[in-house]
This record gives C-alpha cells, sequence and structure tokens, in this order.
C-alpha cells in the first residue's frame, strides 16, 4: 500500500470531501487533507482585526486567533483552528481536516451550521464576503 501524492488531487471543493485519512481507496492510502480558506496577509490581518478588535500582525496572529477561539460546548470534538501562512504569501485558515475521529463527510454537509466549522471561521475572523467562498480541501502538507 502506498500514498503517491499524484494518486490524489491536491484540491478538492469543500463540498467533495476525500475519504478520511488512512482510507484505502484503489490501493492507496488516503493522505492528509484540510478544509481551509486561503486569503493573502492582509486580507487575514484585516478580518481578525475586525473581528477581535485587536491589533493583529505576524508575531502575534497565533495568540489573536487562540483567545479568540470560542468552540461548541455542545460538540465533543475540539480541534483548534490553525491559521498557516504558506511559503506562496497566503494564509490557510485550517478549520478541520479527514482524520478519521471528525466525522469530515458529516460536517461539510452543513458548512454554514456545523459548530467545529463555524466556531474556527468566528476564531479566524473570516469574512464571509471576502473568503468564504475560498474554502476548499487541501492535500496537507
Amino acid at each position: 500500500r502506498s500514498s503517491s501524492p499524484n494518486s490524489f488531487p491536491f484540491r478538492l471543493p469543500a463540498d467533495q470531501p476525500p475519504p478520511a485519512r488512512g482510507e484505502i481507496k484503489d490501493g492507496r492510502v488516503t493522505p492528509t487533507y484540510v478544509l481551509a480558506w486561503t486569503c493573502d496577509t492582509s486580507q487575514f490581518y484585516r478580518g481578525l482585526q475586525k473581528a477581535t478588535g485587536r491589533e493583529v500582525s505576524f508575531c502575534n496572529f497565533s495568540g489573536v486567533v487562540r483567545k479568540n477561539w470560542n468552540p461548541d460546548p455542545v460538540d465533543g470534538l475540539k480541534a483548534e483552528p490553525i491559521p498557516f501562512p504558506g511559503i506562496d504569501g497566503n494564509y490557510y485558515l485550517v478549520a478541520l481536516s479527514n482524520r478519521p475521529n471528525v466525522d469530515h463527510k458529516r460536517r461539510v454537509l452543513g458548512l454554514q451550521g456545523d459548530p467545529l466549522i463555524s466556531s474556527a471561521r468566528a476564531a479566524m475572523g473570516v469574512d464571509v464576503e471576502d473568503v468564504e467562498g475560498t474554502l476548499q480541501w487541501l492535500r496537507w502538507p
């Protein structure tokens, strides 16, 4: 069993989740995927500052997100959102992954109302008009 990077697409639409990580598909091991919004640095800092009222920079963005994150207490899974600065100059605002314990396929059926995705959206200051349309599954890393 192998996991050739070329056997799995790099990107998938948000409403077409990949199999769970480690699941065998066509003789290949499914790699890790993350559901993430993509935005440039200024969009991310502006959205996060607007959502939190705090000054945001490269030095403090992860702390601001952590302080702003309020997981839904009804939801048993508490996967902290991750804003990841990419080498391409964009930020990847990771809401969840395809780990087997996340039940990612069920969660994407209700993208707007899922508590985990909603808490990530709020914690990272995702601007619905500006950034929401960039949400997609990305092979990680």
